[in-house]
């Protein structure tokens, strides 16, 4: 029965004799000794039966019945009769349970470094502790770090490469996936076309490369790998597609407000001297709207404009969306804030006498408001003067929403987005154009006629849009890859999920993973 438990619940202890089982304290200690009547030699690989000492190891194992292990191993040391070995004596090692200084038997040890893999250092720490395996969160850094993680000396058949952000807007690297596989091949430390070619040759073998839009990629294939078929991904071309309707969008932004829509938006100005719109931080708004305006018109992207005006892209975004400044300048009653559902309950409330604004906020909660007492005060603070009118909250359509609109298929809209995007595409035929290229375009994706690119880009370049005309002169400029990527079942969906992996990793490490040690969690992580 003994040996019945030991092979199904201590199976790695099938090589030695177990002389005592102990509880002491928390833990379960175990004392064992080798039985075989040989070891073999690890210099020469000798068989030896002359025995020269024997001792006792510590293995820490790992827990049985939520309990820590503690192995008291007797062990031997063994003269080599090789003669023209270097070695005279050595210790013999058990298979399956020992190896040469370690501390910990082999099954524990493989658990750590399936911890350190998969959550790297102090929360590997932490779920080993959990484990009654102590461990330090270096210690399992260490071992992650000593696995090998060498990509393979060909290159798989169908290669993705993607980019990913180290620190995002400064420091960027590269993911190689095999496309087949599904599995990560290698990490380069940058997104240079230098680094990506010397890889390449380094590894020949590709024969298909899907990639993103991105020219030092394609570069490097056309140095290194100059009969590999490059392939477009579809996503990425479709993103590109989704910026230049927001550029038209914006360019048209006044048809998505009716006549109507503008009567009833029109409110009476607040009062002279108003910090909120003549005072330090609107002069500075006006200017930067004006330069942001100045640039975005000429076609400069929105990272070139928030790198040379020194402004964050969202903020360099928001100001390019904007009609007018005085968008950007209304208080906080004239924007769409969380507010506007009870916009009605609360003048009503007002003109039934109720100025009392933590009042108000109490019913609004009551009521399932989230918001703070701050923003209900900040609402009310127009109607204390009597000169203030009560304005009515325009229905227009953002920028966002519209593109949203147009780059969706058109069974997937509701009657109400569906209704309105007509009122808006019968008001702006230019809009109600660039729809059509949109959904040729989608149509090409969907069903994967690539032959039909030439016709679709002859087509844009004559329409009344610049930013399609752009979009179309960046297509030729790439045809062969689009047109793979339009006509192959290919795409980089796979290395896409890869990147979100990366991301995760990357995070997990809270910034303070080198290099190396994120290269190898990315190849070596399940």
């Amino acid at each position: 029965m003994r040996d019945q438990i030991r092979d199904v619940l201590l199976p790695h202890l099938a090589a030695v004799a177990i002389e005592d089982v102990q509880v002491v304290g928390s833990g379960v200690r175990i004392t064992a000794s080798a039985v075989a009547e040989a070891a073999r030699c690890p210099g020469c690989g000798t068989n030896s039966r002359r025995v020269h000492d024997r001792y006792r190891r510590q293995l820490a194992d790992v827990a049985v019945g939520g309990r820590p292990v503690m192995i008291r191993l007797a062990v031997r040391r063994f003269r080599c009769e090789a003669s023209a070995c270097p070695r005279r004596t050595f210790a013999e090692q058990v298979t399956g349970l020992t190896f040469r200084y370690g501390r910990r038997s082999q099954l524990q040890e493989t658990m750590l470094v399936a911890i350190g893999r998969v959550l790297a250092g102090r929360a590997g720490a932490r779920l080993a502790d959990m484990l009654h395996c102590t461990v330090s969160p270096n210690t399992l850094l260490r071992r992650v770090r000593a696995l090998t993680a060498e990509p393979p000396e060909k290159c798989p058949r169908v290669l993705g490469v993607d980019d990913f952000a180290l620190k995002r807007g400064h420091v960027y690297g590269t993911v190689l996936i095999d496309i087949e596989t599904g599995r990560p091949v290698d990490v380069l430390p940058d997104r240079t076309a230098e680094t990506f070619t010397a890889w390449l040759k380094q590894h020949p073998g590709a024969e298909i490369v899907c990639r993103d839009r991105a020219s030092a990629y394609a570069e490097a294939v056309r140095t290194a790998a100059p009969h590999a078929i490059q392939i477009a991904d579809r996503f990425h071309l479709w993103l590109n597609l989704c910026k230049t309707v927001e550029k038209c969008v914006v360019a048209h932004r006044r048809c998505l407000t009716s006549p109507e829509d503008e009567a009833q938006g029109e409110v009476m100005e607040p009062p002279t001297g108003s910090p909120g719109i003549e005072g330090k931080r609107a002069a500075n708004t006006r200017r930067h709207f004006a330069a942001v305006h100045e640039m975005y018109d000429k076609g400069v992207t929105i990272q070139v404009i928030a790198k040379a005006l020194r402004m964050d892209r969202k903020t360099v975004r928001k100001y390019a969306h904007a009609a007018t400044v005085e968008e950007l300048l209304a208080p906080p009653l004239q924007r769409r804030r969380m507010l506007q559902p009870w916009a009605e309950y609360l003048t009503m409330r007002w003109q039934e006498g109720c100025t009392d604004s933590g009042r108000l906020f109490r019913e609004l909660q009551q009521r399932g408001y989230r918001g703070s007492s701050r923003s209900v005060r900040r609402w009310l603070e127009p109607l204390r003067s009597a000169e203030a009118p009560i304005p009515k909250q325009s229905d227009a359509p953002t920028v966002r929403q519209v593109v949203g609109w147009l780059t969706r298929h058109p069974d997937d809209l509701t009657s109400g987005p569906r209704l309105r995007l007509k009122r808006i595409l019968t008001r702006c035929p230019e809009l109600a154009d660039l729809r059509m290229h949109i959904q040729g375009f989608a149509r090409m994706m969907k069903h994967l006629d690539g032959h039909l690119l030439p016709r679709w880009i002859k087509a844009a370049e004559g329409s009344e849009l610049p930013p399609l005309h752009g979009f179309a002169r960046n297509l030729n400029k790439d045809f062969d890859a689009v047109t793979a990527g339009l006509t192959l079942p290919y795409s980089s969906g796979m290395v896409e999920g890869h990147v979100n992996r990366v991301k995760f990793l990357k995070r997990q490490g809270y910034g303070r993973a080198s290099f190396d040690l994120l290269r190898r969690r990315i190849l070596l992580t399940p």
